[in-house]
Formats: structure tokens, sequence, C-alpha cells
């Protein structure tokens, strides 16, 4: 539960700096990696192989950013392969799905009401902490 709260924390003072400066500050993610492997190693709740493979999932959204010129952000993916540290594979992807689909709902809304242009950038990992928070939030309910 503790990684929980750690990522979670972790996750909110990157969406501040996204909304604020449209980029995260590397050192707090390597702070929270750090921790996320110590925390690990201490209580694991996944298997090494699964940490491995969520990070991966961060690798590719790097990937598709080269690809794409910059139309999804490196910092997103350096923030994807953290999630992964913490949330393995599944749970990673899951959260990818959950995050991308409430940006592209308020994509959708910023576009009807005409505060946004079709080309215009809205900060994701605001919608990466919601996403995660709902996460959380359902595993307590439950």
């Amino acid at each position: 539960m503790i990684q929980s709260y750690v990522l979670l924390g972790t996750l909110g003072v990157h969406s501040l700096e996204d909304l604020r400066d449209n980029k995260i500050t590397v050192t707090i993610t390597l702070f929270s990696g750090i921790l996320g492997i110590i925390l690990h190693l201490l209580s694991p709740d996944i298997s090494i192989f699964e940490m491995i493979e969520g990070m991966f999932s961060g690798a590719w959204v790097i990937l598709l950013g080269c690809l794409t010129g910059g139309k999804i952000g490196i910092g997103d993916g350096i923030i994807f392969i953290l999630t992964g540290l913490y949330l393995g594979a599944e749970k990673n992807l899951a959260l990818m799905c959950l995050s991308f689909s409430l940006a592209g709902i308020c994509g959708i809304f910023l576009l009807l009401f005409g505060c946004c242009k079709r080309d215009g950038r809205i900060p994701f990992v605001p919608f990466l902490f919601l996403g995660y928070l709902c996460m959380v939030a359902g595993q307590v309910i439950l």
C-alpha cells in the first residue's frame, strides 16, 4: 500500500509540474524509481520480470514520441517507465488505456467548446494522475 501512495504522490507532483511548466523534473522521477525498487525489495508485490515488462511499455511510449516528432512527450514515456516499475505490465497497460481515454474525452470537450485548436497540446500527466487515482480508489472500494 505504501508503494501506491508513493506513486500517487509522485504523479501528483509531476501533474502540477506538467500543468505549470509542460515538463517534469527527472530527479524526482529517479528518486521515486529508486524508492520503488527499495520498497519492492522490502515487500515484493510483483516479480522482477513483471517490473521489467511494465517498464518496457514506457519505452514504447518514448519510441512513439520519437516517431511522431514529439507529439507524445518523452517525459510521458519516462513517467510510464516509472509506473511500470511499480505496477508491472498488466496494470500499467490498464493505466495507459484509462489515462489516454480520460485525455481523449477532455480533448473532445476542449475542441467542442472552442478552448483549443485541433493541433493544440494538453498536459498529459494530470490524466495519468487521475487514472491512477481511479485505480487506487477502485482497489480501496473493492
